[in-house]
């Protein structure tokens, strides 16, 4: 925020004057952070704090040529008071209640027409944040605090303050329930629901705000899509882009696994409109989207990027491991012997009829070449499967290189005895498909 500022005061000032300004002590009794943004946001000044972060009762304003410092400080003093006296006064106001009892006020706040007010939206979260904590991994006697923390969630969005100075949601929230004796893990969950903000925004960490920030993410998203708010290449009016990108950010950045078509589903059972399957299916390729984006903004080629998507867009998490680690081994010397190792496995079974679940024969074996990739591969299967890392199905799949090379010397596969051709083409096809559910080796270069 401060950058920021600083940026825009430079542009908004030719010859810069910065004055000093000083204000009432008896201010300091508000939130550090309700001060700071009334400074910064409505006045553009700069707060001054000690060497340990404390506020104190002085700010920086900017003024542009030449001018009267002193009739300069006294008018911005004055303009600052005023600010700070209608702060106070909501501030009051709010704090006359106990911060729970601004849960039922939030049924006078429009959410969407279709989705019912934000009432209606956080009592949706409140039902989803325990399968979503269980889908994490958080054991079940940990969920009581994000379960607490559900029951007040963007309540803050009812009080005086809120509504004055809407960029303090959840910093509020979590002041209050801080005053009101809430816990300290209950108190930043329901700061860390707000988050990111932005692009560049701190993420939440703890157990937590991470499930409420990921439940809230989820029950926009499913909603206003089921709603008919998709955005377009030009109008994205409920920000849906960002809060996708926030959902890939939180789960990737705090290294959390989630399966995301099961949450999704999960965000759907609980929305007051009916979400059909094609409706799930769009949101999960928006959010597949945002995630291609976030792993390109990382430096990830676009062909590594595509390779795992196809497979593993559904664990944004594991997909994002993945791809980093074949981006490394994508400059060294294994992946490129897999890569071309798959290719012609592939390229021969592509476009044949052959059945999914037509069973190998050992007995229709007719030389030594078949049974030695034949007893590579039944080695090779117990290893690779969906969920395992990349590096790891690298190395193990290079064991297929010589049998494929010595198969391919010394096999022809399309022999007339259709019984052996197909028994050949069905082992090829078992090989060629060991890769689903962790790369599609096809689209890298050397295939």
């Amino acid at each position: 925020m401060l950058s920021a500022l600083l940026d825009e005061v430079a542009n908004l000032v030719e010859a810069p004057v910065p004055i000093l300004g000083k204000f009432k002590e008896s201010f300091l009794e508000l939130p550090k952070d309700l001060l700071i943004m009334v400074m910064q946001k409505h006045q553009k000044y700069f707060a001054i704090t000690d060497e340990d972060g404390r506020l104190l009762p002085y700010f920086i304003a900017v003024a542009n040529g030449a001018i009267n410092e002193m009739v300069v400080q006294k008018g911005n003093e004055a303009v600052l008071r005023a600010r700070y006296e209608d702060a106070k006064f909501f501030y009051e106001m709010d704090v006359r209640k106990k911060f729970s009892e601004f849960r039922n006020q939030l049924n006078g706040i429009l959410f969407h027409e279709k989705l019912g007010t934000m009432l209606d939206k956080m009592r949706r979260v409140q039902n989803t944040v325990t399968p979503i904590g269980l889908a994490l991994g958080i054991k079940e006697d940990k969920l009581h605090v994000v379960e607490d923390a559900a029951s007040l969630a963007m309540s803050d969005l009812a009080t005086a303050v809120v509504t004055e100075f809407t960029s303090l949601s959840g910093i509020m929230a979590r002041h209050y329930a801080l005053r009101d004796g809430y816990s300290e893990q209950i108190s930043e969950a329901l700061f860390e629901i707000t988050l990111p903000r932005f692009s560049g925004d701190i993420l939440p960490k703890s157990d937590a705000g991470i499930i409420l920030s990921i439940a809230d993410r989820l029950d926009s998203l499913v909603g206003l899509f089921g709603a008919g708010c998709q955005s377009s290449s030009t109008n994205d009016p409920f920000g849906l882009r960002r809060i996708s990108y926030g959902l890939v950010q939180v789960l990737i950045e705090n290294n959390r696994n989630l399966d995301l078509r099961y949450a999704l589903e999960l965000a759907a059972a609980v929305q007051p409109i009916k979400i059909d399957a094609a409706t799930i299916d769009d949101v999960h390729q928006f959010v597949t989207r945002r995630l291609e984006q976030f792993l390109v903004d990382k430096g990830i080629s676009p062909e590594v990027v595509r390779s795992i998507l196809t497979e593993r867009a559904n664990w944004p998490c594991l997909a994002a491991k993945s791809a980093y680690k074949m981006e490394a081994l994508l400059k060294g010397e294994l992946l490129p012997k897999v890569v071309e190792a798959y290719s012609r496995p592939t390229r021969i079974v592509r476009g044949k009829d052959l059945n999914v679940d037509t069973e190998v024969d050992e007995a229709a074996f007719e030389t030594d070449e078949e049974r030695a990739l034949w007893s590579t591969f039944l080695s090779l299967g117990s290893k690779i499967h969906p969920g395992i890392e990349v590096d790891d199905f690298v190395e193990t799949s290079v064991q297929l290189s010589q049998p494929l090379e010595k198969f391919f010397n010394n096999v022809f596969v399309m022999v007339e005895n259709e019984k052996i051709r197909k028994n050949r083409l069905s082992l090829l096809k078992k090989i060629a498909d060991l890769p689903r559910g962790i790369a599609d080796l096809s689209v890298l270069p050397g295939f």
